[in-house]
């Protein structure tokens, strides 16, 4: 599978030079122009594009050649920058009045669903109820030792499995078999005000939805409470 880098601020050309600095180690502008077909000056065009991105760098050498970083360096370069840019919105959001109608945003995948937790969960200044396995608890510690901190009360419940190691005592255990009886899965539900968090923890991965439906975060708080009833 090729690497598309275009939906993080890198263009077409630069993502193909990416690819050839992974396949091929460290290379010339030269040698990525003719690995790729293209003019050498979009080559080194597209070579400093990605240095000045920190997605590769310039070796001391003569002639100059160009070394790809780390995939999984990369990812936390991008991780960062997305993380940044969000927090710089949400400062300014919360400048601004609450306004606009009701929202249903689909979630997916489990990087995506932890993220959403997160930053609801960090957002929310009231009192916030969360239902989840441990490997989704778990991850979340940071916000949960913050609200913590912050005195902001946080009512954790732990979907069966082993005891998490949480900066907060969980309120109790629900059997994932009264789970299971309603969706044939884990799920991770989180109530914070008047929006509520649920997701599907199936095989093939995390897909659930923000939610501000006033119905739907109604049925979310109707599910947590029969599952955390004695």
């Amino acid at each position: 599978m090729s690497l598309d880098l275009t939906p993080f601020g890198f263009t077409a050309t630069e993502s193909l030079a990416y690819g050839a600095l992974l396949r091929r180690g460290p290379s010339s502008g030269y040698a990525v122009a003719k690995n790729l077909s293209i003019a050498r000056a979009n080559a080194y065009q597209a070579l400093n594009g990605l240095v000045s991105k920190g997605a590769a760098e310039r070796l001391d050498e003569t002639p100059q050649r160009y070394r790809a970083i780390r995939q999984d360096a990369l990812l936390s370069i991008l991780t960062a920058a997305g993380s940044e840019r969000l927090d710089t919105l949400e400062a300014q959001m919360a400048a601004t009045s609450q306004a606009g109608g009701e929202a249903n945003v689909q979630i997916s995948g489990r990087r995506a669903l932890l993220d959403v937790l997160l930053r609801t969960a960090a957002r929310e200044q009231g009192t916030i109820h969360c239902l989840a396995p441990p490997n989704v608890l778990e991850p979340l510690s940071p916000v949960w030792r913050k609200r913590q901190m912050d005195g902001r009360a946080t009512h954790l419940w732990l979907l069966g499995g082993r005891p998490p190691n949480l900066p907060i005592t969980a309120e109790g255990v629900v059997n994932p078999e009264r789970v299971y009886d309603f969706f044939h899965h884990e799920v991770a539900i989180l109530i914070a005000g008047d929006a509520a968090v649920v997701a599907h923890l199936g095989d093939a991965g995390a897909v659930g939805h923000w939610t501000s439906d006033a119905v739907l975060s109604g049925l979310c708080r109707s599910a947590f409470a029969h599952f955390t009833a004695p």
